[in-house]
């Protein structure tokens, strides 16, 4: 249901201030170490699939994930717990997947349908997911994030093929709060640019990659190229509040999250950052759920 129709963004940990990441590196990641994040994306999938929201979400959700609840924070897993079973099905798989150096997290994204009885109906709801994962001392993949947005119907093609294993990186234990104040600065920036315009704000953090994705309610998602040109058109201004940061144990890949306003339209956001070799922080994933303001 949270694909549809809701927000899940932080961990209640962090959003306190609490780190959960591991604080000691282990080796740098592996084929496997992606192999399994996508993995838990498609056993989230098909266990929901199979035994319906409710089931699903109350599974692989971490304790501490929150949703957003008519536009505010709440924590997800309970509501799910004390959700009652209703019918439909929500069914959805990755297309794309990045994983942080340390391998214990990344993030997913892909098409999801809504049916309303059985896997056979037509399916009547249609969007894009982004779940954000961490690996558990445990070694289980957990979602703290699971955002999206809805469009209509659309025979987009997959993009299965962009499911790889990213190259061996060397990696170094990483200072985890000097690197959330780094991206806490790049957020900041990024809202200051914006208050002039949202074309601003992007071309300062936006880099020219075929997987850099900007998601809006209402639209397809806009990516690589197509990101590009749809942030040189986007000459309004916007604000954003309440921004928090959490990064990965090795600094390298991270996300911001809170509220955005444009003109007469509010909602969350969140965004995804991958930190590069010159230590400047990009933005590759955005997801923007702004509705319109009551009158």
């Amino acid at each position: 249901m949270n694909k549809l129709f809701a927000t899940l963004l932080l961990a209640a940990t962090s959003y306190l201030g609490a780190p959960w990441w591991r604080i000691g590196l282990g080796p740098e990641p592996t084929p496997s170490d992606y192999q399994t994040l996508v993995a838990a994306e498609r056993a989230f999938a098909e266990f929901t699939s199979a035994h319906g929201i409710k089931a699903g979400f109350t599974r692989f959700l971490g304790d501490e994930a929150l949703v957003v609840v008519k536009g505010r924070y709440e924590l997800g897993k309970p509501l799910f717990e004390k959700m009652p079973v209703q019918p439909g099905v929500l069914s959805w798989q990755p297309h794309y997947a990045r994983i942080a150096a340390s391998g214990d997290f990344g993030y997913t994204t892909g098409p999801f349908e809504v049916r309303p009885g059985t896997a056979t109906d037509a399916p009547v709801g249609f969007g894009q997911f982004t779940s954000v994962w961490r690996k558990t001392s445990a070694g289980e993949w957990k979602v703290v994030a699971d955002v999206g947005i809805t469009h209509g119907a659309t025979n987009q093609p997959s993009e299965a093929s962009l499911l790889a294993p990213p190259a061996a990186r060397k990696v170094a234990p990483a200072d985890t709060a000097a690197r959330r104040q780094e991206l806490l600065t790049a957020e900041a920036n990024l809202g200051r640019l914006a208050t002039q315009s949202l074309q601003a704000a992007y071309k300062a953090v936006l880099p020219a990659s075929p997987t850099v994705r900007l998601y809006r309610t209402g639209s397809l998602p806009y990516v690589g190229a197509a990101a590009t040109a749809f942030a040189a058109t986007q000459t309004q201004p916007a604000t954003y509040s309440d921004a928090r940061a959490v990064v990965a144990a090795s600094g390298d890949l991270g996300f911001t999250y809170g509220y955005a306003q444009l003109q007469d339209k509010k909602g969350p956001f969140l965004r995804i950052w991958q930190r590069e070799a010159n230590k400047s922080w990009q933005l590759v994933h955005e997801v923007l759920d702004v509705q319109q303001l009551a009158r």
